[in-house]
C-alpha cells in the first residue's frame, strides 16, 4: 500500500498539475502563469518574428524600385569635340528607357532626370527632360509629360576618396584569397 501511494504521488508530480486553476494552481500565483513569464495583456505581447522588420525591408525594396526610374547624368552623351554635355541618350540609356517604358504603367513612381550639380544648367536639364518625354511618347506611354520630372537623384554619389577605396577593395579581393578564405588559411590565391 505504501509503495502504491508513493507511486501515485510520484506520477502526479511528474505529470504535472492539470486542474482548472484558481488560487491553488500549480504555479502558485493564481492566474495560471509561471513566475517570471510575460504577464501583460494580450495586446501587449511581443510581435511574431519578422513582423517589425518586414516594413523596413519593404520600404527599402520600394525605394530600390523607384531608383530604377532615374536617368543619371552619365546616361546622356558627352560631346567630346565641343566638350559639352548633350541631351542625347547613350546606347545603354536607350535600353534603360525601353525597360522604363515597359514598367511605367504598372508603378506609381515618376521618371526622374538627374539635375545638374547645384542646378547650374537648368536649360540642359529641361532639354534632357524633353528628350525623355519625346522618346516615351514614341513608345506609346500615356501621360509621359506628367510623369517625367527633373530632380536630384535619390541615392548619393561617391566622393573621389570613397571611390578610390572601393576600387582598391574590389581589386584586392579579386586576386588574393585573403584571411579566412578556402581552408582557413591566411592568404594565397582564391581559385
Amino acid at each position: 500500500m505504501k509503495r502504491t501511494s508513493i507511486l501515485i504521488i510520484t506520477l502526479a508530480i511528474l505529470a504535472g498539475c492539470h486542474h482548472g486553476g484558481g488560487q491553488d494552481d500549480c504555479y502558485g500565483n493564481g492566474n495560471g502563469r509561471r513566475r517570471g513569464s510575460y504577464g501583460g495583456p494580450a495586446a501587449d505581447r511581443p510581435f511574431p518574428l519578422g513582423q517589425v522588420t518586414d516594413s523596413h525591408w519593404e520600404t527599402q525594396q520600394t525605394n530600390a524600385e523607384a531608383a530604377d526610374f532615374i536617368f543619371y547624368d552619365h546616361e546622356f552623351r558627352y560631346d567630346t569635340k565641343g566638350r559639352v554635355d548633350t541631351a542625347e541618350l547613350t546606347p545603354g540609356a536607350k535600353k534603360h528607357l525601353m525597360q522604363v517604358a515597359l514598367r511605367l504603367e504598372h508603378v506609381p513612381f515618376p521618371v526622374v532626370i538627374e539635375e545638374s550639380p547645384h542646378n547650374a544648367r537648368p536649360e540642359l536639364d529641361q532639354a534632357r527632360r524633353r528628350t525623355i518625354v519625346e522618346q516615351l511618347g514614341r513608345l506609346g506611354v500615356p501621360n509621359a509629360e506628367e510623369r517625367v520630372v527633373v530632380a536630384n537623384a535619390f541615392p548619393e554619389g561617391y566622393t573621389g576618396i570613397e571611390s578610390e577605396g572601393s576600387y582598391y577593395n574590389v581589386i584586392g579581393n579579386m586576386f588574393g584569397g585573403g584571411f579566412g578564405r578556402r581552408f582557413g588559411g591566411a592568404g594565397g590565391f582564391y581559385r
